[in-house]
C-alpha cells in the first residue's frame, strides 16, 4: 500500500509500472508455455 501511495503523488507513473507489469507478466507466460 505505502507504493500505492508514492504512485498516486505521480499518476503518470501508473501507466509505465501497469505496463511493465503486464510485459513481465506476457514473457513469463510465453515462457511457461
Amino acid at each position: 500500500f505505502k507504493a500505492l501511495r508514492r504512485v498516486s503523488l505521480c499518476p503518470w507513473r501508473i501507466g509505465a509500472i501497469t505496463a511493465a507489469a503486464l510485459v513481465l507478466l506476457h514473457i513469463e507466460h510465453g515462457h511457461t508455455t
